[in-house]
């Protein structure tokens, strides 16, 4: 990620809870670019719509995207609500094969409910391939009795200011199939 000097420091102080809740509360599509529907799971539980200018795409469990300046990642897996614990233990390894350091002393861990799903997400500081200040959050999704979704993002804080809205529009954008 490019060198991130000038973050604004309400930001920085940002509780990740707060971050998420403000997030959710973006209006839908604000001013964002054309994006793409995906959808999760055979069958399939949610959809989620990506930015096209993200470069999302499929992975073998889900959906992936990046932005162009490397500055925010986030992906959602659909797995079994039977191994969520192996789940979220393989998307934080995922990123940190990425090079993403995690500091597990600044866990955090908040539950909420989007759009209709039960969520519990976890929360840490710590920094990306290149040594800069990152915030890494897994979120647990349940979509249904036998499935959950796993989302992981990691960011910049300059990325979350940057990408606010679409980081709204992602997260307002997933939704469960019924």
């Amino acid at each position: 990620m490019p060198n991130s000097t000038a973050s604004k420091p309400a930001l920085r102080k940002l509780p990740f809870a707060a971050l998420v809740a403000m997030l959710l509360a973006l209006p839908f599509g604000t001013d964002s670019a054309a994006a793409k529907d995906f959808q999760l799971g055979a069958p399939v539980v949610a959809t989620i719509s990506l930015p096209d200018a993200w470069s999302p795409n499929v992975t073998e469990r889900g959906v992936e995207a990046t932005t162009a300046d490397d500055e925010i990642y986030v992906a959602v897996n659909v797995a079994s609500a039977r191994n969520v614990e192996d789940a979220m233990k393989q998307a934080l390894a995922y990123l940190v094969s990425q090079g993403v350091e995690i500091d597990p002393s600044t866990q955090r861990q908040r539950e909420m409910t989007i759009n209709g799903m039960p969520t519990l997400f976890l929360g840490y500081s710590g920094k990306d391939s290149e040594g800069e200040q990152a915030e890494i959050s897994v979120g647990i999704l349940i979509a249904n009795p036998e499935t959950v979704l796993i989302l992981s993002y990691w960011g910049s804080k300059d990325g979350e200011k940057t990408y606010a809205s679409e980081l709204g529009a992602i997260l307002q954008s997933l939704t469960k199939v019924q």
